[in-house]
């Protein structure tokens, strides 16, 4: 089925479309959930809620929408619903020693994906979640600031340190190859 034909056939009530939307993108979702949850039984029910929102606000996507998109960000939404809820992220100024250490954004372009979300589970919650949502969701500082409730400038410092933890860690641990 396409894309198109599952939101039309959500649309319609037919439960055919709603298991083909569960096949095609629960994966998916499971690992997005994952990213941010870090806990598979969470994860699993952060998908399960996602769906159920899916299936209440289905009629609210256009055909020519980016379902995936428009899913991921409902997903991403309850994760951090969920990890504000259990009170895991907290968005407090640490004092770090990584001021004297310059940015080097072209790290993030040559990490594998899987040895990237190895040393991403070694930033603190507040500073992984600031940089999956930036660099790897795509989202603006603005949108960020807005989902955790912080300043832009904020979700800046959070993503720059991250990015210095980051570097650190590869000088502390360096790898055995460059991509």
């Amino acid at each position: 089925m396409t894309q198109n034909e599952i939101i039309q056939g959500c649309k319609a009530g037919r439960e055919s479309a709603y298991k083909e939307l569960i096949e095609q993108y629960a994966t998916r979702l499971m690992g997005l959930c994952v990213r941010y949850l870090r806990d598979r039984q969470k994860a699993e029910d952060a998908v399960q809620e996602t769906f159920i929102q899916v299936f209440k606000s289905v009629h609210q996507i256009d055909e020519a929408g980016n379902l995936l998109g428009w899913m991921s960000r409902i997903a991403i939404n309850i994760c951090l619903k969920e990890i504000k809820k259990s009170k895991r992220m907290v968005f407090t100024e640490e004092t770090l020693h990584l001021e004297n250490l310059p940015v080097m954004p072209e790290i993030d372009r040559k990490m594998k994906t899987e040895e990237l979300l190895a040393i991403l589970d070694k930033l603190p919650p507040a500073y992984r979640i600031v940089f999956n949502l930036h660099l790897v969701e795509g989202y603006s500082h603005k949108e960020i600031s807005e989902m955790l409730d912080i300043q832009e400038s904020a979700s800046r410092t959070k993503l720059t340190r991250a990015r210095k933890m980051l570097q650190n860690y590869l000088v502390v641990h360096p790898r055995k190859s460059v991509v």
